[in-house]
């Protein structure tokens, strides 16, 4: 039988999670990974702050809602409505929707807590579970926008590395290219992937191996190609350096910028954004802040730990939340917050 995932009983991928943890950029300094942290503080100030609500969630105290609406994990199988397909490996997240199924990534964990037998399969309609890749660790490995292409780094550890393509129907490998720098993917739409190194951003057109001139030289985080978004970073946060959202196709055009929060994840429809502290450490945020894009504060939520967030609809997130008491994930909107799975005992960090 499938295992649990770990803090919790569900994952809501596709999501964001904390510092280091699944499915999260990790920004780099020159050699080393850059681990952003857990400091809970006030809220920036931005043109709606005052009048913006401010929620402290420990699910014990909170209404039952309905069920997770979107596709996600439940105690080791694929939860979608009313399906619910059993899944290889003890430990499994949603990478994201391709070709009418969706991407989850999938692995064992061992006594000693290293993972074993990584793959990717393709849950397609018919609830049949295709294998599309073996021994790669799912954490590096994302769907383009368009979910045409599985994208990812098979050996994040070295600094020169490939990047390499797959299909998403049958594995074969679509576009290899070596870079240094600790390449990540940031994200990709079509033929092209927007790639990340310790020195700059830049597109690399996969279908033709054509790389283009950088995009920026400064560290960069999240992306939407979608909706034209870029988070970038005057500096290192931890000398002082302070967040952009910045237009994709014209990095110099700022939409927002903030030298207290970083971006943690940009909505579906790209009109909102959720926010945390730029200092943070650790196990996950201790505040979370709804944004509209140009960083008006829509909302505010507080708990022991955010340890992984996502977006059920735009204007809905769901958050797992990590309360004194009480674990569960949390449902919210501007107006309400509610549990959208039963509640369990927290576990000490």
């Amino acid at each position: 039988m499938p295992g649990r995932n770990p803090a919790g009983t569900v994952d809501v991928s596709p999501s964001e999670t904390a510092p280091d943890h699944l499915g999260e950029p990790v920004m780099r300094r020159t050699t080393t990974a850059l681990v952003i942290a857990v400091v809970a503080g006030a809220a920036l100030a931005s043109p709606a702050a005052a009048g913006a609500p401010s929620s402290d969630l420990q699910p014990q105290t909170l209404t039952r809602g309905p069920d997770i609406a979107v596709p996600h994990i439940e105690d080791g199988y694929f939860v979608d409505g009313e399906r619910r397909i059993e899944l290889p490996g003890t430990v499994a997240r949603v990478i994201g929707p391709s070709m009418g199924g969706w991407m989850v990534g999938t692995h064992r964990t061992n006594a000693v807590g290293e993972r074993r037998g990584g793959r990717v399969v393709h849950v397609l309609p018919g609830d049949e579970v295709r294998t599309v890749l073996r021994d790669v660790d799912p954490a590096d490995i994302s769907v383009s926008e368009d979910g045409s292409s599985l994208l990812g780094v098979p050996d994040t550890g070295r600094s020169r590395a490939k990047v390499k393509v797959w299909a998403p129907i049958d594995g074969s490998v679509v576009a290899t290219r070596t870079f240094r720098g600790h390449p990540e993917v940031v994200t990709a739409d079509g033929a092209k992937a927007l790639v990340r190194t310790t020195t700059r951003t830049f597109w690399w057109n996969f279908a033709r191996n054509e790389v283009r001139r950088p995009l920026t030289t400064r560290l960069t985080g999240p992306a939407s190609s979608t909706h034209d978004l870029l988070t970038t970073f005057t500096r290192d946060p931890y000398l002082g350096g302070c967040t952009r959202v910045v237009r994709l196709s014209r990095p110099k055009v700022k939409r927002w910028s903030s030298c207290a929060d970083r971006v943690a994840a940009f909505s579906p429809d790209g009109a909102q954004m959720l926010t945390y502290d730029i200092l943070t450490d650790g196990l996950g945020p201790g505040a979370i802040r709804l944004r509209e894009i140009d960083g008006t504060l829509l909302a505010t939520w507080t708990t022991g730990w955010f340890s992984a967030w996502s977006w059920e609809s735009p204007g809905t997130v769901l958050l797992e939340t990590n309360g004194r008491r009480k674990a569960a994930v949390v449902r919210c909107t501007t107006a309400r917050c509610e549990n959208a799975t039963d509640p369990v005992d927290a576990t000490a960090p």
